[in-house]
């Protein structure tokens, strides 16, 4: 499975669970702390854990993230954007969109995309936070549009950053969108 679909699939996942994080909740933290990567020092075990009921920023996820998938589809390819009941929006190519996040947890989103009879464009800006643990390398997130007064979900794991949106505007996410950080 390609790192793009796996990251489809825990938006997917996290939405369907609403990232809980009780207990024997697939998206719930880990019992255990995980082991020091080879080469890093063991953590000092004299530090206080942090407070488990504030979730830690994660300072990674800032950058520019250009569009890699498409309900699974490639940029550039036309990809029909049917709402969760079957009905068809639209039957659109998508190039040159992009996702920016930056550190003080502002988003910024530019969808380019055609017909193949005209250029649109929709643009996006608000706000995002940590929606719940990190769970297999999968950190959760909420983002609240200041533009259309909704919020859609995503999730980050390593480069990729993939989220489930409204495209249509009726109140439902109809399109998961996969960015990969560019360089």
């Amino acid at each position: 499975m390609s790192a793009p679909a796996k990251v489809i699939g825990f938006a997917l996942a996290l939405a369907l669970a609403g990232c809980s994080g009780g207990s024997g909740d697939a998206a719930g933290p880990e019992p255990e702390p995980p082991a020091p990567a080879p080469g890093m020092p063991a953590p000092d075990p004299g530090t206080p854990a942090p407070d488990p009921g504030t979730p830690a920023p994660n300072p990674g996820v800032q950058g520019s993230y250009v569009l890699e998938q498409i309900n699974g589809s490639q940029p550039g390819q036309l990809v029909t954007i049917a709402n969760p009941d079957g009905v068809v929006v639209g039957l659109y190519r998508f190039e040159a969109t992009t996702l920016t996040l930056d550190a003080l947890q502002t988003f910024e989103l530019e969808l380019r995309y055609t017909d193949d009879k005209t250029q649109y464009g929709l643009d996006d800006a608000g706000e995002f936070k940590q929606a719940g643990p990190v769970s297999q390398g999968a950190l959760p997130l909420t983002f609240s549009s200041a533009v259309y007064g909704d919020s859609f979900t995503g999730v980050v794991l390593e480069d990729i950053v993939a989220i489930q949106y409204d495209f249509d505007g009726d109140g439902e996410p109809d399109t998961s969108f996969a960015f990969r950080r560019g360089g």
